[in-house]
């Protein structure tokens, strides 16, 4: 009995360190309905800081957006436009991305899927 729970141990512990990571996921461009730069550019301001995440316009149709999570850290850039907005990673710490594999954490990914979600609907809200 000793010898299985040993070799069932041994089993789980190989599984977790072999563990894969998903690719990095970006949300490229999405169209949307509405037509008004300035609605979209309120709506991922709003959409990011009701997630968490701290949000600085760097320029006209670009927003840099991070979220710190315990001891992880996410940066994304966020395009917009006048019908559309994407997010794109930028950096991260913590998540054990590999460049060369274009792998991350599966915490980023869920954590840009609710940040997209967040600023859907903040545009539909309206």
């Amino acid at each position: 009995m000793k010898k299985l729970l040993f070799v069932l141990l041994l089993t789980s512990m190989c599984l977790v360190g072999c563990r894969t990571f998903p690719p990095v996921k970006n949300i490229e461009y999405q169209t949307l309905a509405v037509h008004d730069q300035q609605k979209i550019e309120k709506a991922i301001i709003s959409g990011a800081t009701s997630k968490g995440w701290r949000v600085e316009k760097v320029k006209e149709g670009l927003i840099h957006a991070v979220l710190s999570q315990r001891a992880h850290l996410v940066e994304v850039e966020i395009p917009y436009g006048e019908d559309f907005y994407a997010i794109w990673y930028k950096h991260s710490e913590n998540l054990r991305y590999n460049e060369k594999k274009g792998t991350i954490h599966p915490r980023y990914n869920a954590w840009i899927i609710y940040l997209s979600r967040a600023i859907n609907a903040e545009l539909y809200r309206s």
